[in-house]
């Protein structure tokens, strides 16, 4: 007969903390990459609602314009100028008298027309202005530029984007007397 012999299988405690170590370390990797990941997509949600605002307000004010007559006199263009309006009013073919502002009622910019607000909630309108030039007796046709900057914050930065768009308003009644 052979002497029992104790062998006992296991990790030893130096093995245990080893694998907890790597496991912590591979557990803090993944959970920094998912964060960043979220970030990410809060940013490319942030910069998307910038964009389909900025596109729907200034296609919007874009058809009125076109086929309107200006009411409002020439200004400059220079966002700096306080002569610079952020009021347009236009006389539209079939909308009747149309009224576009800009306002910050609060810390967020907004832009009306006829005093319903027409962007959104989650989108800082941060700077707006109508530049008309061309409505006067110089026999230029009138033009709208439009220079909008938007933001919002997402994630831990802040997403701006600046854009700029210039109307030429069209004569309609040439085309209506025929």
């Amino acid at each position: 007969m052979t002497p029992h012999q104790n062998k006992q299988s296991g990790f030893s405690l130096i093995e245990l903390l080893v694998a907890a170590s790597i496991f912590a370390f591979v557990v803090t990797g993944v959970s920094g990459l998912f964060l960043q990941a979220l970030d990410m997509q809060r940013r490319a949600s942030g910069i998307q609602k910038i964009q389909e605002n900025a596109l729907y307000v200034l296609e919007s004010i874009t058809r009125e314009v076109r086929v309107s007559t200006i009411t409002g006199g020439d200004t400059s263009c220079n966002p700096v100028d306080p002569q610079t309006t952020n009021k347009l009013v236009i006389q539209h073919p079939v909308n009747g008298t149309v009224s576009y502002e800009y306002s910050r009622p609060s810390a967020t910019g907004i832009i009306t027309r006829n005093g319903e607000q027409i962007t959104s909630a989650d989108v800082d309108i941060s700077s707006f202005a109508f530049c008309v030039s061309g409505s006067g007796t110089d026999g230029q046709q009138t033009r709208v530029t439009i220079p909008i900057t938007l933001q919002t914050t997402a994630g831990r930065s802040v997403n701006s984007v600046s854009l700029q768009t210039t109307i030429i308003s069209r004569d309609l009644s040439v085309d209506f007397s025929q």
